[in-house]
């Protein structure tokens, strides 16, 4: 054999045996291929911890998993302060709300991982919010819509055949579902919208209404982002405005459709003490109300569409999304696809009783009998970009409180939250 040819096959054989030895390495168990991963979130460790172990036992490259649960008013504050200190968790379970705030804080993960379209054939409309032009800032994992509770009681003693599937519907029957002593003032409701402090989730309801009507509040160009709360959806009409006339008028006492004010309690304590017929609420909520009250008759349907068709409320979104300064961003981006994968999403389904964010887990018929009613809203449901959940929070209360005091008119009250929304982008 010709020298040359000696050394080219040496080469060959020394490159095989290598790639042998690596391969080897890569495949072992023990966490070698992955490595350590420590995720952070703020959902409990009794259901994230069991998702965890399972995934573990499916593949051992995941062993070196693990689960860290933060309060929820915590977990961002504390993950500025790990990426300032150098020491951030390999991924974070990152709550949608945050992405205005703090998209600097988590990585870009490229379109060559997953593309635009398959991001959007896997995953639920919400999930869409961490979409960006080069990238997504996460795998979504967890979804959490908004649906309509409505007491079955007060319903049939009101001679009200179904919930409402139709905004004007709630509006015709709150007087049939409205009960006042004889001096006007209201011990029962129909529905709890109208005022803001003690109307749970009244951001989201108020963000399900825009929505519908095609607005939504804040965008992306290509400066950053910009409000649109006070926009005109046509020549004659503004979302803004017609979406906070319809809220308001449930706390007018001289609408017909009156049947809230703020001396009531809070929504979620009126809808399980049985004096409020209709209440919205999250999906994660229904083992609480079931908790305070497992004698409360009631059920779960979606929430009321517009009659041009538009459907859907909103959600509350996390994603998987590697920080700044993630020590292993390969394994933790490996762990992400695992843990946002059907076979995990179907786990997480089963055991906490919530709807998936993946389409293809969201297909099977479910023995949960408001399962269904969950999962449809997880797939019509639309997360919103939160310039500061707090802040927000504050300037449509204000908004509110001015249409109901008479200060402004409501034009000029959202064109008012359109400006301090707008002033907090800046």
């Amino acid at each position: 054999m010709k020298p040359f040819h000696t050394i080219v096959l040496g080469i060959f054989l020394v490159l095989a045996l290598l790639a042998v030895v690596v391969f080897a390495t890569f495949s072992s168990s023990g966490g070698k291929s992955v490595g350590t991963v420590e995720v952070w979130g703020a959902l409990p460790e009794q259901t994230m911890n069991p998702l965890v172990e399972a995934l573990k036992t499916q593949n051992q490259d995941f062993s070196g998993v693990e689960y860290r649960a933060f309060p929820k008013d915590q977990l961002i504050s504390e993950l500025v302060e790990a990426i300032a200190k150098g020491a951030p968790p390999d991924l974070v379970l990152f709550p949608a709300e945050s992405l205005v705030q703090h998209a600097d804080k988590i990585q870009t993960i490229s379109y060559t991982r997953l593309s635009r379209r398959d991001f959007q054939d896997t995953f639920v409309q919400a999930g869409e919010v961490f979409l960006g032009a080069d990238g997504f800032k996460g795998f979504p994992f967890f979804v959490d819509p908004l649906v309509m509770y409505w007491n079955r009681s007060l319903f049939a003693e009101a001679a009200v055949a179904r919930p409402p599937k139709y905004w004007d519907e709630l509006s015709e029957a709150t007087p049939k579902l409205t009960k006042k002593d004889e001096r006007g003032g209201v011990t029962q409701s129909a529905v709890a919208l109208g005022s803001w402090t003690n109307v749970v989730n009244a951001k989201a309801i108020f963000l399900s209404l825009l929505s519908q009507l095609g607005n939504p509040v804040i965008v992306r160009t290509e400066s950053g982002f910009k409000s649109v709360l006070s926009s005109a959806v046509t020549s004659t009409a503004a979302s803004g405005d017609s979406a906070l006339r319809f809220y308001t008028e449930f706390a007018d006492p001289v609408k017909s459709s009156y049947s809230w004010n703020r001396s009531r309690p809070d929504s979620r304590t009126a809808f399980v003490s049985g004096t409020l017929a209709i209440y919205f609420g999250r999906a994660s909520e229904l083992t609480t109300i079931r908790a305070q009250n497992p004698n409360l008759n009631f059920d779960v349907a979606p929430v009321p569409a517009t009659r041009e068709g538009r459907s859907g409320g909103e959600a509350a979104m996390s994603a998987l999304s590697v920080p700044r300064g993630a020590r292993n961003p390969e394994g933790a981006i490996l762990a992400a696809q695992a843990l946002s994968g059907v076979d995990m999403q179907k786990a997480l389904m089963n055991s906490v009783a919530m709807p998936s964010v993946r389409r293809d887990a969201l297909s099977a018929s479910p023995a949960n009998p408001y399962a269904q009613t969950f999962n449809n809203a997880a797939l019509s449901s639309v997360a919103f970009l939160d310039p500061s959940p707090q802040d927000s929070d504050s300037i449509f209360s204000r908004m509110v409180e001015r249409v109901l005091s008479g200060q402004l008119r409501v034009g000029e009250a959202v064109r008012s939250a359109d400006a301090e929304l707008a002033a907090l982008l800046h």
